[in-house]
């Protein structure tokens, strides 16, 4: 039976054995899958004493240039959308590849770009576009049932890193029944990691860059390692369905299956 604590002294043995590639790995799903951070353009302009109703517009400030900073909104937002599901998307199933991989033999970087891989990538942006479609319809239900349906859905992008030839529907089944009564768990295991991103947000993120991130991508990878292990044995998933990823590395590891 597995704990957090068992999930967490697995999840630092994976990580320091290959720290710094661990380190590089959760730096560029965190530059490639995070949103750009950028400060707002102010406009300052003064009311013309002149200026008319049909010239002006928001107290003074021309009315071309409102509707000019609403389009580049727009444009903002359906790019980051783009983004978000071309790219960002993607990149979370690689990185969940690597420390999937690096909790059972040493790995490399590049598998960062797993989901991009040999046929992958088509799938993988449809799936997780469907994934972020359900929960955000979901929450338009009030916040709890979007919540609930993402604890739900919060395997698909690991089951996606190890089989990606999945059909659609079957993805969702799988990561709703290895859930299946461990969505509590899933939300106190990452509530356990609050006083970590309280201490990287006091560092001003450097603790979070150097060993924050990389710790709770290995933890949460040593999570879906155990929920598929206890799935099998329910028998809600099928041991072909989700073979692994490469050699069992025998160093304190557990629920290599």
């Amino acid at each position: 039976m597995w704990t957090r604590q068992l999930l967490k002294e697995n999840a630092k043995i994976a990580f320091k054995r290959n720290y710094w590639t661990c380190v590089a790995v959760s730096v560029i799903a965190m530059l490639l899958g995070g949103g750009v951070a950028g400060g707002g353009i102010e406009f300052n302009f003064e009311a013309d004493s002149q200026t008319t109703g049909a010239d002006s517009f928001a107290g003074g400030i021309p009315g071309y240039l409102v509707y000019m900073f609403g389009a580049m909104t727009l444009i903002a937002i359906l790019v980051g959308l783009c983004v978000s599901i071309l790219l960002s998307n993607i990149v979370t199933v690689g990185c969940n590849r690597y420390f999937l991989e690096n909790r059972e033999h040493k790995t490399d970087v590049g598998q960062i770009f797993y989901g991009f891989k040999e046929g992958r990538y088509g799938t993988n942006v449809w799936i997780m576009f469907l994934r972020e479609l359900y929960i955000f319809g979901w929450s338009l239900l009030f916040i709890i049932p979007g919540i609930v349906k993402a604890y739900s859905y919060m395997l698909v992008p690991f089951i996606l890193a190890e089989n990606s030839d999945l059909d659609k529907d079957r993805v969702f089944q799988m990561s709703r029944d290895m859930m299946d009564g461990h969505k509590m768990e899933a939300f106190v295991l990452e509530l356990s990691f609050f006083g970590w991103n309280l201490l990287g947000a006091l560092t001003m993120g450097m603790l979070n860059i150097f060993y924050v991130n990389p710790y709770i991508h290995a933890t949460m990878a040593e999570f879906y390692s155990a929920i598929k292990a206890e799935g099998i044995q329910r028998g809600v998933v099928m041991p072909g369905e989700l073979p692994g990823v490469g050699p069992v590395f025998q160093d304190g590891m557990n629920f290599n299956v």
